[in-house]
């Protein structure tokens, strides 16, 4: 006997191997397949078949995302909200459904920097929510919390506040003080203010978020990891670094257990955990977490992706200041080929790669290769002031290592300029060039400008830190500062 597959569960298989395409970053197979689901859901007609329509739309609009293709995914979601509005009964469950597009569509154009679009959007969905807002319905507050993120970024920062306040103030009043919804509004409170106030400001916001999220036993709440890991930010902003450790952690568990290994979030937060410990010297788990991070971005998609070439050169530059340069070259070397394949010969994502290969190179006393490498990162990165200061920096090591000291000069002068430009003639963000170029004198026999950039150097770090950040100045001449 032969079973018989009927349209819908026909849809359903198509459905489930479209995700799958989408997965596996074939997005052209996932578009046409959810397309072909869509017309035999027509075809087939039935009392559902606006539901399935609407449902199918929803996920063919989030191919287009994955895939880049904006314009046909705002289709997508146009076509959507249209056949919602033709639907003859205006009942209150249509309406909301008619709002939650609403916001997902602003949500789209928040992703995409259409901060215009997503206010007008938002702006739609309250007012249909917000006479519908009751303790069944509290999606306003969160609506209302995305609007004020889009009104401080657009520097209505007072405006941004007081909406903030209204929805925390409705949550707590209609929902209590422990409610999610609570949480929700103080999570995007301190995302909205983030970078724009003092982290101390933040903190608290996040630390109740975290406890209100925390408080259920039955499940952790999709949310907790990202505000574990957002205190984790701020807490390193502040510069307390073993307390972010210990914060991307917990928040690396929770999302692992959730969402497995391989979701976004969890990559997202093993990705600043391992920065951190690479920036604290803990070296073997950062390579672990590389590792892992590389091991899941070649088995989600393409294993000549993008996200696989990111991964080859956080691995490879790693492996490099570590000194394990036989190992971290092959790593840095496909990251390159990767990049190039997609982006070209003279994308500038590629500037960053060449660096790290001529780091080393001359590390391995391959100079000139590691020459080329920094001359082709220089002309690719022309336009970007801050980059070209880092490349001429490389460069002009370069020079030293082979003892070539007036080149060498020539390139710090330029890169300190752009430094000074861009910060100003006491920003700390020059105290290593000055450093270098003291060197750079010492080499050329040239004392009193030695002396002079690191004075120089010496002046900042003291307004900084309160401390000389050298010892080649005289004993004598310390003590008199």
């Amino acid at each position: 006997m032969y079973r018989t597959v009927s349209k819908f569960n026909l849809q359903n298989e198509l459905l489930d191997r479209a995700r799958l395409a989408k997965q596996l970053e074939d997005y052209l197979g996932a578009e046409k397949l959810v397309k072909r689901a869509i017309a035999l859901t027509r075809q087939e007609g039935g009392p559902e078949e606006h539901t399935i329509t609407r449902y199918l739309t929803r996920e063919l609009a989030g191919i287009h995302v994955k895939a880049g293709s904006l314009k046909k995914a705002e289709n997508a979601w146009k076509s959507h909200l249209k056949s919602l509005r033709q639907i003859k009964k205006n009942t209150e469950t249509e309406q909301l459904e008619i709002s939650k597009t609403m916001v997902q569509m602003a949500l789209f154009y928040q992703s995409q920097d259409l901060a215009r679009q997503a206010k007008i959007r938002y702006g739609q969905a309250l007012k249909i929510q917000e006479p519908l807002f009751s303790k069944e319905n509290p999606d306003y507050v969160l609506t209302l919390s995305e609007y004020a993120r889009i009104l401080c970024r657009e520097g209505k920062r007072r405006k941004a506040e007081s909406l903030f306040l209204e929805a925390l103030k409705l949550a707590e009043n209609i929902l209590g003080d422990w409610d999610e919804y609570v949480a929700l509004v103080l999570r995007r409170r301190a995302l909205a203010f983030k970078g724009l106030v003092n982290p101390e400001l933040l903190e608290p916001y996040l630390e109740r978020a975290v406890a209100i999220l925390a408080d259920d036993s039955a499940s952790p709440h999709p949310e907790l990891s990202k505000s574990l890991a957002e205190l984790a930010d701020l807490s390193l902003e502040r510069g307390y670094v073993r307390r972010a450790e210990k914060l991307y952690v917990k928040s690396y568990q929770l999302s692992e257990g959730v969402l497995g290994s391989k979701h976004k979030d969890s990559v997202s937060i093993l990705t600043r955990l391992a920065r951190l410990r690479r920036s604290l010297r803990k070296y073997e788990e950062a390579e672990s977490h590389f590792r892992k991070i590389l091991t899941v971005a070649r088995q989600v998609g393409n294993s000549r992706s993008l996200k696989v070439a990111r991964a080859l050169r956080d691995l490879g530059s790693l492996l490099v200041e570590k000194r394990d340069y036989e190992k971290a070259e092959p790593f840095l070397l496909e990251a390159l080929d990767i990049q190039q394949s997609i982006l070209g010969r003279d994308h500038v994502d590629l500037a960053r790669t060449l660096i790290e290969l001529a780091s080393l190179h001359k590390s391995q006393n391959n100079f000139n290769l590691a020459e080329v490498e920094y001359k082709r990162a220089l002309k690719i990165r022309g336009n970007a002031p801050m980059a070209v200061a880092d490349t001429l920096t490389g460069l002009a090591l370069l020079h030293q290592a082979r003892k070539q000291h007036a080149p060498a000069e020539k390139l710090l002068l330029q890169a300190l300029s752009i430094k000074e430009e861009a910060f100003g003639p006491e920003a700390p963000q020059l105290v290593e060039t000055l450093n270098k170029l003291g060197i750079v004198y010492e080499n050329l026999l040239e004392v009193d400008r030695a002396i002079e950039f690191y004075e120089r150097a010496n002046v900042i770090e003291i307004q900084q830190h309160g401390f000389y950040c050298r010892l080649w100045l005289d004993p004598d001449e310390s003590n008199k500062t």
